[in-house]
C-alpha cells in the first residue's frame, strides 16, 4: 500500500502488513526457530519453554511469512505450529522502497500510464 501525505507536505511511502506471530514447536527446535524468524525480517518477542515445548511470539511482514509452513515443518520434523493474525501496517524500509520503486517505474504498468502521474 501506498500512503499519501500530501496534506502534511511529508513525502509518500511504501507501507506493508505485519503480523503478530506465534510459533509452537518442541524445546530441542527453539534455535533453529529463532533464526528462521531473524531470517524472515521477524523481531522475537519473548520465548517460552514448558514441558519440551517452546512457544515464539514474534513480528514479522507478512511478505516474509510465504513459505514458512513448509520450513517450520522442515526444522521441526513436522511438529511446529503457528498462527498469525494482522498486527498493523508499518512503513518498507527506505533502501526496499527505493528498490520497489525503480521495479515499478521499469514494469509495463508504469510505462502504459503516461508520465503525467508522479510515483
Amino acid at each position: 500500500a501506498v500512503v499519501s501525505t500530501q496534506s502534511t507536505g511529508k513525502e509518500a511511502m511504501v507501507m506493508e502488513p505485519w503480523m503478530e506471530i506465534e510459533i509452537t514447536a518442541p524445546d530441542g527446535s527453539s534455535g533453529a526457530v529463532l533464526q528462521s524468524m531473524t531470517k524472515r525480517r521477524g523481531i522475537v518477542k519473548s520465548l517460552d519453554i514448558k514441558e519440551g515445548i517452546c512457544t515464539v511470539y514474534a513480528r514479522a511482514p507478512l511478505q516474509g511469512m510465504f513459505g514458512y509452513t513448509t520450513e517450520l515443518r522442515s526444522i521441526t520434523q513436522g511438529t511446529g505450529l503457528f498462527t498469525m493474525e494482522f498486527s498493523a501496517y508499518e512503513a518498507v524500509e527506505e533502501d526496499d522502497q527505493a528498490q520497489m520503486i525503480a521495479q515499478y517505474r521499469e514494469s509495463k504498468a508504469y510505462k502504459n500510464q503516461g508520465s503525467s502521474e508522479n510515483v
